[in-house]
């Protein structure tokens, strides 16, 4: 049996998130590393090349880059023994596989421009690939200095979230609350969260669609993100979650979408943080652990670890 979603007795958002109001009405649509759950259509395979190069773990960008390098002088190897080793002069005598790393070491060296001058080419279609070679080696270094560059540039915020949200008691009434790091050592300048409330709801014509709404925060901007920062929305008669309990809000496929942005000191540049809750992550009647200590020399030490540590209250 379908359970009809709560009606909320609120305004929705004016502006369109770009989201939709019935692609999305199952499921998530922001995972909660802040992720899209969208699949989209590529209109050629080299589409985000760029993108997937600048954002992909540095182990799998140093692979790949080790990778490429390999295979491009196994390939000009080839073409080197291919025309004949009688056209590169200096080459030692030995098997056929000390030929065939004399002919390697070579080519690395052709491909790098480094060229120690023990082995040369002195055929034409030896100096024609060894030209290529050098041609391709400058190309290809060049690509790769750029993608570091790229990824050094990139502007990245390092803001650790915690697992779940808290229904705990808050002043006269209860507060939904999720707490936020800040995992790196430069500081946040002029930081800001918004956060928005996705919910199924029924239209005038009956038709279940998606619909947004603002949750106003006790704190919404600060000036130095420093220490850990626990968002509070306060569940009053003006909040659109007054009245819903854990089985509403799972009936409505409920969704709370994070959005945070601030200035990083070490490049001035403005980077931004998503995170995605859902009903399943909600913890009610639980409160956060405190995690801010100090450490031997007396200054504040946010544990950022346990960020998410909470405990159940009783009652």
């Amino acid at each position: 049996m379908v359970r009809i979603p709560r009606r909320i007795f609120g305004s929705p958002l004016e502006h369109e998130l770009g989201f939709g109001k019935n692609v999305t009405t199952d499921g998530r649509m922001m995972n909660p590393d802040g992720t899209f759950n969208v699949e989209r259509q590529y209109l050629s395979r080299w589409d985000n090349t760029y993108f997937h190069l600048v954002t992909m773990p540095w182990a799998w960008f140093f692979l790949l880059v080790l990778g490429s390098y390999l295979v491009l002088n196994l390939v000009f190897t080839g073409l080197y023994l291919l025309v004949g080793t009688d056209q590169l002069m200096g080459m030692p005598g030995g098997s056929i596989w000390d030929e065939f790393a004399h002919v390697y070491f070579f080519s690395t060296q052709t491909l790098t421009t480094t060229g120690y001058g023990h082995i040369s080419p002195v055929g034409f279609s030896a100096n024609v690939i060894a030209s290529l070679e050098s041609f391709t080696g400058l190309l290809t270094f060049a690509l790769i200095s750029g993608l570091l560059y790229g990824r050094f540039s990139r502007p990245t915020a390092r803001v650790v979230f915690s697992e779940n949200v808290l229904v705990a008691p808050y002043r006269n009434g209860r507060g939904v609350m999720f707490r936020m790091g800040n995992a790196r050592k430069s500081e946040l300048l002029e930081t800001e969260v918004q956060v928005i409330l996705a919910m199924n709801q029924r239209d005038d014509d009956g038709a279940i669609v998606r619909k947004f709404y603002s949750l106003p925060l006790e704190i919404s901007k600060i000036s130095f993100f420093s220490l850990s920062w626990t968002v509070v929305h306060e569940i009053n008669e003006s909040s659109s979650l007054l009245g819903f309990s854990k089985e509403d809000l799972e009936a409505a496929n409920a969704e709370i979408l994070v959005l945070v942005k601030g200035t990083d000191e070490a490049n001035q540049q403005l980077v931004h943080a998503r995170r995605s809750y859902v009903a399943t992550d909600f913890i009610w009647n639980a409160r956060f652990r405190p995690v801010i200590t100090r450490n031997p020399r007396g200054l504040p030490h946010v544990l950022v670890r346990q960020l998410g540590a909470y405990e159940e209250l009783a009652g």
